[in-house]
């Protein structure tokens, strides 16, 4: 197995839900992902102190601190076509796809794994060689990027995993790749999220946020509710008189 499939599969393991297996096998961990290491990392982006953190930490507090990062909001949310797609049928049809490419590279999914769910992803390139590996860390760069915002937002330990994984997407400052992103991209090209940054909303992870996020469109009957009006448009009722009826001979 090449160096670049072993680190590829630590990171998935480091970006699954915390169990006793994982933390058993951390020191391991940190040993294959010592060359991705940066020489002078900044806050929150070494992989060492990431390691160190779940070691330390007591597995049901790190449990729910997973689940608090990564199930609160679609902005750090781990199925990576969420981002894009949202709930629409897109992403149904892009699952397909993607499910099979795994299936090419006979990568079975378990029952409650998603196939656009990151660590899943990383563990297909794995099985990649290098080459093809990386080219199928770049068609995902953009979202891991992010991701990797939203959790450096969050101050969350994991955003080492994810910067980690743009590095070796060839991605050197995913701040910078976002960042030229969105100033390129006024709205989101399918449906998706609602983008909380451009429209001033608070932290998709706060109470308010998701609120903010999910709030449904006003239903729009015929441009009665139209927000343009001031008042809504009133059509008079009309009553038609009914056709006289003849009556029946004899009666």
């Amino acid at each position: 197995m090449h160096n670049l499939s072993r680190q590829l599969r630590a990171l998935a393991l480091l970006l699954d839900y915390p169990g006793d297996a994982m933390q058993a096998h951390l020191a391991e961990i940190s040993a294959v992902l010592g060359p991705l290491e940066p020489d002078h990392p900044a806050p929150r982006e070494s992989l060492r102190e990431l390691i160190d953190h779940m070691a330390t930490t007591d597995l049901m507090d790190l449990q729910a601190e997973f689940v608090d990062t990564f199930d609160r909001g679609r902005s750090t949310s781990l199925n990576l076509f969420e981002q894009v797609h949202g709930d629409s049928r897109d992403r149904g049809q892009a699952m397909v796809d993607l499910l099979a490419q795994y299936q090419e590279v006979g990568l079975d999914l378990q029952a409650k794994e998603l196939p656009d769910y990151l660590p899943v992803y990383l563990e297909y390139c794995s099985v990649l060689d290098p080459g093809a590996a990386r080219e199928a860390l770049e068609e995902v760069a953009l979202l891991v990027a992010h991701l990797t915002v939203a959790l450096d937002r969050r101050e969350s330990h994991w955003v080492a995993v994810t910067s980690a994984a743009c590095r070796l997407a060839g991605v050197g400052d995913w701040r910078a790749l976002v960042e030229q992103q969105t100033g390129q991209e006024a709205h989101p090209p399918t449906p998706g999220p609602r983008n909380i940054h451009s429209e001033g909303l608070p932290a998709d992870w706060t109470p308010a946020g998701l609120d903010a996020v999910w709030a449904e469109e006003p239903v729009d009957f015929l441009g009665a509710c139209n927000p343009q009006h001031a008042t809504p448009a009133v059509q008079t009722v009309q009553f038609m008189p009914r056709a006289a009826q003849p009556h029946s001979a004899g009666v």
